[in-house]
């Protein structure tokens, strides 16, 4: 099977951008797999990938994009083209008409009000049953995020990676508990409401990520005081690495599809609170989990997860994570989509 994976970002390295490198890296050990995505991703994708740089810097309506995407394609002659997330749904979209022979598999990855252009597709792929809905049933399918399972770290590394953090963050108290967020400082994300939520809770808080709302973020843990239990480490490679050492991953989103954090989080059996966002809800308990906005609730939730018995409440979820929430089920979930497409 010949397969076009088109990702159409530029630049970003978030859940959107590690999912279709996993998958394509995964689909390429059995299958023949293209990528077309910006130049800046070459990287990330296997020696089995054959990899077609493209500008989608520039805007879905350019004409030239569209001409040199369709023009690829038809170069290439897929059996698939798999268009991940809005802008790259809506590229093929326009083009479709020029590509009769092909079969469309499109993915939503975060909550969208217009759908059309992902309805283009012969299939469509949501990752959270939330995202499913409003979209044909004989033309959905749900299937999870996943990733591959981190090694753990040995004590000696965790020892030296706690050391590391701390030489670079002498106010924080090396005796407390480490709740621990990972993600873009970005609006979506609401860190702001974190930073709120820990006011009054006795740990720390090791935030891993960049962004645009950084200094911003800065100002308010020191108008908030909170100079000694707040750390900001920004990106970090070894951020799979880190979540090794959190007591509690939390989540404070305003919306998610289905955060790769939280897959990550359980594979490396750590017990989460979190917003009520899509995919979030459909797996952990509502003792774990706050209204949107809420930095009360959030509190409350945090705390529950710092409890002794909140471990042995996951249990079950990190088998499950472990078994389900995997970059082989994942891609063997939509290898079955584009054998049926291929079969009718």
């Amino acid at each position: 099977m010949r397969i076009v994976q088109v990702l159409a970002t530029s630049g970003g390295l978030g859940g959107l951008e590690q999912h279709t490198f996993n998958l394509s890296n995964e689909l390429a050990l059995s299958q023949e797999v293209h990528v077309i995505a910006h130049p800046c991703y070459a990287e990330k994708f296997s020696a089995n990938v054959i990899f077609h740089g493209l500008n989608f810097a520039r805007s879905r309506w350019n004409i030239f994009l569209l001409w040199q995407l369709k023009s690829l394609i038809q170069r290439i002659q897929p059996d698939i083209v798999h268009a991940q997330a809005g802008k790259a749904a809506g590229l093929i979209a326009r083009i479709r008409s020029l590509l009769p022979s092909i079969k469309l598999v499109t993915t939503i990855h975060g909550t969208k009000k217009n759908k059309s252009a992902y309805l283009a597709g012969d299939a469509v792929i949501a990752v959270s049953q939330a995202l499913a809905q409003n979209i044909p049933k004989d033309k959905v399918h749900v299937i999870y995020n996943g990733v591959y399972p981190q090694p753990a770290l040995k004590v000696e590394q965790k020892h030296t990676l706690i050391n590391t953090i701390q030489a670079n963050f002498p106010r924080l108290d090396p005796t407390k508990k480490i709740v621990m967020c990972i993600g873009r400082l970005e609006p979506v994300k609401n860190i702001s409401l974190l930073i709120q939520s820990i006011q009054n809770i006795d740990a720390n808080l090791w935030i891993v990520g960049d962004g645009s709302l950084k200094a911003t973020l800065e100002k308010q843990v020191e108008i908030l005081g909170l100079q000694n239990k707040v750390a900001f480490l920004g990106f970090r490679t070894d951020a799979r690495d880190l979540i090794q050492l959190a007591d509690v991953v939390a989540l404070s989103s305003d919306r998610e599809g289905f955060p790769l954090v939280m897959v990550e989080a359980l594979q490396a059996d750590k017990v989460m609170a979190s917003t009520k966002v899509n995919g979030v809800v459909e797996w952990l308990e509502d003792n774990y989990l706050a209204d949107i906005g809420d930095h009360q609730a959030l509190t409350i939730a945090i705390k529950h997860a710092l409890q002794p018995q909140a471990k042995a409440e996951f249990e079950l979820l990190f088998k499950k994570a472990k078994a389900e929430l995997t970059v082989t089920a994942m891609a063997q979930q939509t290898l079955s989509v584009y054998q049926h497409l291929l079969e009718n």
